[in-house]
Order: C-alpha cells, then structure tokens, then sequence
C-alpha cells in the first residue's frame, strides 16, 4: 500500500514537472539578417549575418552567430543565451548575453582581434509557427583592444526546424 502511494505520488510529480517541458517549443533554427553599426570617431557600417541556434525551452535558447562588418573590415563571431519573454500570441521580448570573437583584417584601420561581452534587446515577431522577422539592438562595449563600442541595430528572419 505505501509503495503504490509512493509510486502514484512520484507520478504525479513527474508529470507535473514535465508537462511544461512537452509543450516547449525546442529544436533548432536558422536566421540572417542585415544590421547597421555605429561607433564614435569611426562612422558607420552596414553588416550582413548569420544565425544557428537550438532552443532549450520557449523561454531560452543558444545561438551563435557571425557578422561582417563590412565598413570596418572586421567580422565577429558570437555564442550568446537568448532569452525569449511572450507579449502576446506572436510577440516575444528579447534579450541576449553572450561574447563577441571580433578580429579586424589585415588591411584594417589596426589589425586586432579580441572578445569583449556582447548584450542585446529585440523584438521578434512570430509569421508562422516555424518563421518569424526580428529586430535587435546588440551592444558591444568598448574593452579588450576593440578602441570604441559597437552599437548595432540588425532585422532578420529566422526559420525553426
């Protein structure tokens, strides 16, 4: 009699705590995007980039992204948690911490690389279950060699999988 109530109460629980789980959306996702970057004394620079992601929960999920920033002849790979907050049905808060891998090239204005901490703020809006568009400010501050911040405003389309 004690272990059936054991066993029921250990299923009860168990449910309980994975019912959020099973609902989650999880799975992987693919994105790109195109950003303008400003920093001061170094004027402006359109970028392009890339996404890969896997989502944990419909709450938080890891990306790691690249960007070139072709004004500045420097490209920065990132790996950042993404945490996601619903507003309504198709729109979620935004808000990004991870490091940026940044190297300027060669013929660049120093020819340095570095990684220095990387936060952001966006809005994502949901089109289908499987694609939504974004918009995103992404900080980078200026520390570890960079010589000045990264302020980058990006949109972008990201597909789920």
């Amino acid at each position: 009699m004690k272990s059936t109530k054991l066993l029921m109460m250990a299923l009860f629980f168990g449910t309980a705590l994975a019912a959020p789980l099973a609902n989650a959306s999880t799975g992987f996702n693919l994105g790109a995007n195109i950003a303008k970057t400003t920093t001061s004394g170094y004027g402006n620079s359109s970028d392009f980039g890339f996404t890969a992601g896997y989502d944990l929960n419909q709450s938080l999920g890891l990306e790691v992204g690249y960007e070139s920033l072709m004004g500045y002849e420097m490209t920065m790979w990132s790996v950042s948690g993404l945490g996601r907050y619903q507003l309504t049905n198709h729109i979620h808060l935004l808000g990004r911490l991870g490091l940026a891998h940044w190297t300027e090239s060669p013929t660049g204005r120093h020819n340095a690389s570095g990684t220095n901490p990387l936060l952001g703020l966006g809005l994502s809006y949901g089109l289908t279950p499987a694609m939504s568009i974004r918009t995103e400010y992404q900080f980078v501050p200026n520390s570890g060699g960079l010589g000045t911040s990264l302020d980058t405003l990006l949109i972008g389309i990201n597909y789920r999988f």
